[in-house]
């Protein structure tokens, strides 16, 4: 396994030297099926034990372990800490306690649980962005996530956070994936021919990337004003973050908590309009340049989508709905 005794949880978590190992190793698969597996698979697997000489990338990956394993160890504390506060036997369920020792208070865990969580989500960011960055490294891993999102307008974590920012969180930018998806195809493919949107995937100069940028902010704004009310997100001044607050108690607390409903519903509308007004940049863009946005006879469809739903491809002799 990539942790293997109590010296080695050591390293991540603060505890007693007396603290059994073999009743925290179950949790260890836990950690990853819960948490690490739909962003790494078997990565855990592959940086199992440490690297070293002749493997020229000896040192990276070693970084890259020691961010994985800093993770599967809060993750797996995380889920343990409740557990750990009682004692299951076939006569069922009971608290120890003696005079010297007292249990910990429900707001002394939940503190606890939410450090845990904090800094294992703090460590996951780490080792996606030396993942991200190390695609030749770390072929497996590249192969089966790095490029699952190269099919959207807006790709990466970068693209997004320099629209709005999300403390440059890989985690976050993973979470809002469903929303962007849903806005591309919401805003975008009914904006413009399918040859069109597939070009400007692609690494594009000039006024081509002047377009695909104003689409881009467009796709930013629209999302996060999509986001605005789901309890999985907090959107305050500082900008967006994963609630991780909800896997603690399992409760959704709308956005607009501690704030008042018309915050949320001025932020909504704000990104709305300035999404509105991306994609009228990028629409006057492409009129003014149509010899370039040639891949398609009509780069432009004749009716724009309000946000309501799909509209026709308006082309000659095709019948859509």
């Amino acid at each position: 396994m990539i942790l293997n005794t109590t010296d080695d949880l050591k390293k991540y978590v603060s505890l007693a030297q007396s603290f059994v190992f073999t009743d925290f190793e179950p949790y260890i698969t836990k950690a990853v099926n819960a948490f690490t597996k739909k962003y790494l698979g078997n990565l855990h697997v592959y940086l199992k034990d440490e690297f070293a000489t002749p493997d020229i990338n000896f040192e990276i990956k070693n970084e890259a372990r020691e961010h994985l394993r800093n993770v599967i160890a809060n993750f797996g504390y995380f889920i343990y800490l409740p557990f750990s506060a009682v004692m299951a036997d076939s006569s069922g369920i009971t608290v120890v306690q003696s005079d010297q020792r007292k249990s910990a208070e429900w707001w002394q865990i939940k503190d606890i649980r939410r450090e845990l969580l904090r800094s294992g989500h703090e460590a996951m960011d780490y080792l996606l962005e030396i993942l991200e960055k190390n695609p030749t490294v770390f072929v497996d891993w590249t192969t089966e996530f790095g490029t699952i999102n190269k099919n959207l307008l807006v790709h990466n974590t970068t693209t997004f956070n320099e629209w709005y920012h999300i403390f440059n969180s890989r985690q976050t930018f993973l979470a809002l994936q469903p929303s962007i998806r849903q806005v591309e195809d919401q805003y975008i493919r009914t904006m413009l021919c399918p040859e069109l949107i597939e070009h400007l995937k692609t690494d594009v100069t000039g006024v081509s990337l002047e377009v695909k940028t104003e689409l881009q902010k467009a796709i930013v704004a629209f999302t996060v004003a999509k986001v605005a009310n789901v309890g999985l997100f907090i959107l305050d001044e500082n900008g967006l973050r994963v609630n991780f607050e909800t896997l603690i108690d399992g409760r959704k607390e709308s956005v607009s908590y501690g704030k008042t409903a018309d915050q949320t519903s001025k932020l909504v509308e704000e990104q709305s309009n300035n999404g509105s007004q991306y994609l009228t940049v990028a629409r006057e863009l492409i009129q003014a340049n149509l010899i370039t946005f040639n891949q398609c006879e009509s780069p432009l469809k004749k009716s724009t989508s309000l946000g309501s739903g799909y509209t026709p491809y308006d082309t000659p002799g095709v019948l859509s709905i």
